[in-house]
């Protein structure tokens, strides 16, 4: 008598079960998959940005770090110039002012420097973490944000670099520039001429004439009774006054009696 073997058939409820839990674990695989790409993918880009935002924040602060020497040979040549003297007053007061502003600029170029000089190295330090850290993204945004400070103080030192420039060859210009002219003149107020009308005198004889005929009461003439006749007692006789600088032989201005005694008769 033959014996035929038995074979065990599962019910279909626990089939369907077996591949429902199948299914979830091929679709959680999938996902988690999926995730660990993009978490990849994300981590990449993140470095990769980094480590631009890094190259560009150093080549910004080696621009800024050239301004500011460039800056600086314009605040010295400035004052160079300013000490060789100027050839007026007011080219060396203007080579004064416009040196101050050359070293002025100067320095304030090397603030720019030293600031993108410092962002930059921020920028290298989260490109770092980037590429070693747990979080690169945010490290990817520190870098991001130290470059634009980078480019940021790069783009001052180049403005106060050309300001410096600028105050050089203005201070150059003042040393060699003429003095101003000086202002016109007021105008001169009209003169009026008054004309003089010559001086007439009439003589009894010739002007150095001391002799004459002449009579006059020398007591009477001498008015303040000092022993002397002056101009102005001597006006009551014109002949007198006409002839009284050739009668005075001292030249005192006054006419003593021993004087007039050649004169009269």
């Amino acid at each position: 008598m033959k014996r035929y073997a038995q074979t065990y058939a599962p019910p279909r409820g626990a089939v369907a079960a077996r591949a429902a839990l199948l299914t979830l674990a091929l679709a959680a695989a999938c996902g988690l998959s999926a995730q660990a790409h993009a978490q990849a993918q994300s981590k990449v880009g993140a470095q990769v940005g980094a480590n631009a935002e890094a190259r560009t924040a150093v080549n910004d602060a080696r621009g800024a770090r050239e301004d500011a020497r460039a800056a600086q040979d314009a605040a010295q040549a400035a004052a160079a110039a300013r000490d060789g003297g100027a050839a007026s007053e007011h080219g060396a007061a203007t080579a004064a002012a416009t040196a101050y502003q050359a070293r002025q600029s100067s320095i304030d170029a090397q603030a720019a420097a030293h600031r993108a000089v410092s962002a930059a190295q921020e920028a290298q330090a989260a490109q770092t973490a980037a590429q070693t850290g747990a979080n690169p993204v945010a490290a990817a945004a520190e870098a991001g944000q130290a470059a634009a400070a980078a480019r940021d103080a790069s783009a001052a030192a180049a403005d106060a670099s050309l300001r410096a420039q600028a105050a050089a060859e203005a201070t150059s210009q003042a040393t060699v520039a003429p003095p101003p002219p000086p202002p016109a003149p007021a105008p001169a107020a009209p003169v009026s001429v008054v004309p003089v009308q010559p001086q007439v005198t009439f003589t009894s004889g010739p002007s150095n004439s001391v002799v004459g005929d002449y009579r006059i009461d020398f007591a009477a003439m001498d008015a303040n009774r000092d022993g002397s006749i002056s101009r102005s007692e001597a006006r009551g006789n014109a002949t007198l006054t006409a002839e009284f600088r050739a009668v005075d032989a001292n030249n005192d201005g006054r006419l003593s009696r021993q004087e007039l005694a050649g004169w009269t008769r």
